[in-house]
């Protein structure tokens, strides 16, 4: 590596000790604690060095320009400090299983809150009341209509059987007698709910004629429902009867055929009252709608007048369609 004088700045040999121009003595440097020096060279990139640090090199002022700008010597450190590497384990917080409690008794707590409004709302919607004003109309008419528990939509024993189970054949002929007490006893029990149904089918009527026009669409609905409800009812029991099958034979056969009649008057009286509800449930201001409304009603009408046919039937057959008992 070319060496230059520290006095003159002229190129020295490689092995002089004097310089050949000044015959300044050349400079012997040696790198400290017996490390060997590294050059670094570049112009943007070489450090500066402090003015207090008595390790860093300055070259003679008299020197070559060229030679500072291309070689500066730094001696290196006696031992660089080495960086201790981050530790990459973080043990967990002492509250994490705290936490993690906390967050499943709230999940908990949220679940049973919302099954608790579920159970709410479907107690609320299943024994909701009616609306205060609809509920007063409402029970005069559903104090007629009695409830119908499933026994009393079934016949006693089987319906196409008019013997008793336990009696025998006898020579002496009871036994179509006991068969026509048997007819007689559910033909009896039929037409003695046809009086207690006529009355429900002319209070649906009359609170039919005064709601029909009502704004409020709720008790509307509560007087529909109890039209159709003793609709429902009717028709189970005259499925009932016309399932009876009385051989012609019988002394109460004309009783069960006008028994099937007077009920099938009253299936066509209250089926009218609930289509003129359908038409009432559709508008908003069932007024402006009256004719159409009613319209069901004058179906069954004898001509020219407004007395209902089934109604006229009902009240006329009635009372000879009651059994006769035979002995």
């Amino acid at each position: 590596m070319s060496r230059y004088c520290a006095s003159c700045g002229k190129l020295l040999a490689d092995d002089a000790k004097f310089c050949t121009s000044c015959g300044a003595p050349v400079e012997q440097t040696t790198a400290s604690n017996g490390q060997p020096d590294f050059e670094q060279t570049g112009f943007l990139d070489t450090p500066q060095a402090k003015p207090d640090d008595p390790l860093a090199y300055r070259p003679d002022p008299a020197a070559s320009p060229a030679a500072v700008e291309t070689t500066q010597r730094i001696p290196v450190a006696d031992t660089p400090p080495q960086q201790q590497p981050a530790s990459t384990y973080a043990p967990d917080s002492p509250q994490a299983p705290a936490a993690k409690k906390s967050s499943t008794k709230a999940l908990i707590a949220v679940i049973v809150v919302l099954v608790a409004i579920i159970i709410a709302l479907v107690i609320f919607f299943v024994i909701k009341p009616f609306d205060n004003a609809a509920t007063q109309t409402t029970a005069e008419i559903t104090k007629l209509h009695h409830d119908v528990d499933d026994d009393d939509l079934k016949p006693l024993d089987d319906p196409n059987s008019l013997f008793d189970d336990d009696d025998d054949d006898d020579e002496d002929g009871s036994q179509a007698t006991l068969s026509e007490q048997n007819l007689y006893r559910r033909l009896s029990e039929y037409y003695d709910l046809l009086e207690d149904l006529d009355n429900q089918v002319r209070a649906c009527a009359e609170a039919f004629n005064g709601g029909y026009l009502e704004e409020d669409r709720t008790a509307r609905q509560n007087l529909a429902d109890v039209a159709e409800r003793t609709e429902d009812t009717i028709e189970q029991y005259y499925d009932i009867v016309e399932d009876l099958d009385v051989p012609t034979s019988s002394k109460n056969y004309s009783s069960w055929k006008d028994i099937i009649a007077l009920y099938d008057d009253l299936d066509h009286r209250i089926d009218a009252i609930c289509d003129a509800w359908e038409i009432s449930l559709k508008y908003a201001k069932p007024a402006d709608h009256k004719n159409e409304i009613v319209a069901p009603l004058s179906r069954d009408n004898v001509a020219g007048t407004n007395d209902n046919k089934y109604r006229l039937d009902f009240e006329e057959r009635y009372p000879g369609a009651k059994p006769v008992e035979v002995n």
